[in-house]
């Protein structure tokens, strides 16, 4: 287990969370099966804005390591939901672990040393939007003890999806005011 672990980001990993993204994007549940992926040249650009001139401390990328290869991402940021205070609630807007590398603990390290590293910055609840058909990542959450909040909303792929193809999503979070840091025995590596 020595040679898996979680670290920041750094440009090097863009290359390979842009593919990681591509993949669970086209392997998402629900998602229809004409919709576009990302960009590729448009999402390296995006990624290495993110690693390297965030727009704030708030806003961080993760990558999950199996020995070198980068495996899983997670990108968090202020919320933007007008419900919720932005100084204390952050969504997690980008959580993809390569569907070659799930059921490994990616997944939960990856999961954990986000949510640890948001509470160190003083936030108190999390978010994440899911599509409504992925019932594998819902569970997960559950699992993690995270909970639907009965918030949900329909996304447009294109400026031209009608309704009936738009991605249906509902809204999870937690609340990390009591969270216990000293039970934690996972080490998120800045340096890798």
């Amino acid at each position: 287990m020595a040679d898996v672990f979680v670290r920041a980001a750094r440009l090097s990993d863009v290359p390979e969370i842009t593919v990681i993204q591509e993949r669970c994007w086209r392997s998402a549940p629900g998602m229809p099966v004409d919709a576009p992926p990302p960009a590729s040249s448009e999402s390296v650009r995006a990624w290495e804005r993110a690693v390297l001139a965030p727009p704030s401390p708030r806003h961080q990328v993760f990558v999950a390591l199996d020995a070198t290869e980068p495996v899983g991402l997670s990108a968090v940021a202020p919320t933007t939901d007008p419900d919720l205070d932005p100084t204390t609630a952050s969504e997690l807007l980008v959580f993809a672990v390569d569907p070659k590398h799930r059921r490994h603990g990616h997944g939960s390290r990856l999961l954990t040393a986000t949510m640890e590293s948001l509470t160190t910055s003083g936030v108190i609840t999390a978010t994440v939007w899911v599509n409504a058909v992925d019932d594998q990542s819902r569970q997960f959450l559950v699992s993690a003890g995270w909970a639907a909040d009965g918030a949900h909303r329909s996304l447009a792929l294109d400026d031209e999806s009608p309704v009936e193809t738009q991605l249906r999503q509902v809204r999870m979070g937690t609340d990390l005011s009591n969270t216990d840091r000293a039970d934690s025995d996972l080490v998120v590596n800045p340096r890798g």
